[in-house]
C-alpha cells in the first residue's frame, strides 16, 4: 500500500470517528483505535489532529467533484445541472455522513480564520463550477439572459447547504425524491421555457 493510499486509510478511519463521535470528541487516539494501530502509527502520517481533519475534508470534497464529473458525461443542458446539484445532496446514508463530516468541520473553524480559508476556497471552486454550467446554458437560450449568474450560483449552493444541514439533523426531513424536488423547482424559476412538474 502507498503512502498516498495509507493517509487515505486513516482519513477514513477519521470520518466513522467523526461521524460517530462528533469532531470535538475525535482525538488522534480515537482514531488510531478505529485503525486498529497505535497513535504512532496515525502521527506518522499525519503531524496533528487539524492536519488529518483537513485531509479528511479534501477527501469529501475531492470524491462530490469527481461524482459531478462522472455523473453529467452523459447529460447535456438543465439535465446536466440537475445531475450535478443531485450528487452534493445528501440523498442516501454515505452522502450524510460525508455531510457529517463537511459540518463538523464547519462548526470546528468558527474562530478558526485560517481554516475558514480552506472551506472558503472549497465554496470558491464550487461556484465557479456552478457559474460556468449556467453560463452554458445562458449562451443556450435556457436559462432567462438577465440573471446574474453569481447570484444564481450563490443560491443553488445555499439551497444545498440548507437541505443538506437539515438532514444531518432531521434525516427524514426530506425524502430522496423531495430533495430532488426541491432543485428541480429551484432551477425550474432560471428556464426560460418553465418545465411544468
Amino acid at each position: 500500500m502507498s503512502y498516498e493510499d495509507r493517509r487515505i486509510e486513516v482519513a477514513k478511519a477519521a470520518w466513522q470517528v467523526i461521524v460517530r463521535e462528533g469532531l470535538d470528541r475525535t482525538s488522534m487516539r480515537a482514531i488510531a483505535q478505529e485503525l486498529g494501530s497505535s497513535t504512532g502509527v496515525v502521527t506518522h502520517y499525519f503531524r496533528d489532529k487539524e492536519e488529518l481533519i483537513l485531509f479528511a475534508l479534501e477527501q469529501v470534497f475531492k470524491n462530490v467533484i469527481e461524482f459531478m464529473s462522472a455523473c453529467v458525461e452523459e447529460q447535456n443542458g438543465v439535465d446536466r445541472l440537475e445531475q450535478m446539484i443531485f450528487v452534493a445532496l445528501p440523498l442516501d446514508g454515505t452522502d450524510r455522513d460525508d455531510w457529517k463530516v463537511w459540518l463538523a468541520f464547519l462548526g470546528y473553524s468558527v474562530g478558526r480564520e485560517h481554516l475558514v480559508k480552506e472551506h472558503r476556497k472549497r465554496y470558491d471552486l464550487l461556484r465557479q463550477i456552478i457559474y460556468q454550467e449556467l453560463a452554458a446554458l445562458q449562451t443556450a437560450k435556457l436559462i432567462r439572459s438577465e440573471l446574474d449568474l453569481i447570484f444564481e450560483a450563490n443560491s443553488l449552493i445555499a439551497l444545498v447547504d440548507g437541505i443538506g444541514s437539515g438532514i444531518v439533523i432531521c434525516p427524514e426531513q426530506f425524502l430522496a425524491e423531495q430533495q430532488k424536488y426541491l432543485v428541480r423547482r429551484h432551477i425550474n424559476t432560471l428556464l426560460v421555457s418553465p418545465r411544468t412538474f
